[in-house]
C-alpha cells in the first residue's frame, strides 16, 4: 500500500527531507472537514482556505515546496467530490478526477484503500525468518567484530 500512495498516487510525503536522510514515515496531508460554502466554488478552489495554511503543510513535509502538497490536497479533495457524487446516486462527477489526473478505476482504488481497507490491506507486517531453532540467548554476542 505504501508504494501506491507515494510512487503512484502521489498522495503520501516524507516529513522534511534534510541532510540526505531516507525517510521512513510518509504522511498524507489532513483535508478539512467538507465546508458547503467553499464547495460551491469547486471541490479543488477550497485548498487555499483550509483550517491548515498550505505554506505550514510545504515547510513541514516538502522543505517548503507548495505544489507536491497542493497536488495532494487537490486529489483528496477531487476523490471527495467523486465519490460524493457517487454515492449520492447523481452522475459521476469524472471531470473532477480528470482536473488532477485520476481516472475513476484509480479513484475507486484510492478510496477502497484509504476509507475501507482490511487490516490486512493497511498494515504489511514482514515475517520473521527462522532459518534454525537455536535459542537467540545462546547466539547473543557470538556475531560482531572480532577482537
Amino acid at each position: 500500500p505504501v508504494y501506491r500512495l507515494i510512487k503512484e498516487w502521489r498522495l503520501a510525503l516524507p516529513l522534511h527531507p534534510e541532510f540526505r536522510t531516507l525517510p521512513m514515515v510518509w504522511y498524507v496531508p489532513p483535508l478539512s472537514p467538507a465546508n458547503p460554502a467553499v464547495d460551491a466554488a469547486g471541490p479543488t478552489a477550497g485548498i487555499d482556505s483550509l483550517r491548515i495554511p498550505v505554506r505550514y503543510l510545504a515547510n513541514l513535509l516538502t522543505a517548503g515546496d507548495e505544489e507536491p502538497v497542493r497536488l495532494a490536497l487537490k486529489r483528496l479533495a477531487a476523490l471527495r467530490a467523486y465519490m460524493r457524487s457517487v454515492r449520492i446516486g447523481q452522475t459521476a462527477d469524472t471531470p473532477v478526477l480528470d482536473a488532477v489526473g485520476l481516472g475513476t478505476r484509480m479513484a475507486e482504488d484510492m478510496y477502497r484503500l484509504l476509507a475501507l481497507a482490511y487490516h490486512s490491506e493497511r498494515f504489511v507486517l514482514p515475517t520473521v525468518g527462522r532459518s534454525d531453532e537455536t535459542s537467540s540467548y545462546i547466539e547473543q554476542g557470538s556475531c560482531g567484530y572480532p577482537r
